[in-house]
């Protein structure tokens, strides 16, 4: 999946999901420490060359959430920002 894609589907689901109330809960999302965990010791290993194929497929599904996380809790922000007059963020 290309940056392209998961702009896209970003902005698709901006459309279904991304209100004036939902963009606060948006902003609140984050991985669990398990999954941070995880994410870690799967680029510890990518780093020293000893990733399995099922590992590099689930390193980089997590690299695909996070960036269309990263995309949609952007526009909630701008949607946050522009409603508001000011930006409001749970971080």
């Amino acid at each position: 999946m290309n940056a392209m894609t998961v702009q896209h589907e970003a902005s698709i689901f901006e459309r279904l999901l991304i209100g004036d109330d939902s963009a606060q809960a948006l902003l609140s999302v984050r991985f669990s420490a398990e999954d941070e965990d995880r994410m870690r010791g799967l680029m510890e290993k990518n780093n020293q060359g000893t990733l399995s194929a099922e590992e590099l497929a689930e390193m980089e599904a997590y690299r695909q959430v996070g960036a269309f996380l990263a995309i949609a809790q952007a526009k909630a922000r701008l949607r946050l920002k522009s409603a508001n007059g000011n930006l409001t963020d749970a971080e």
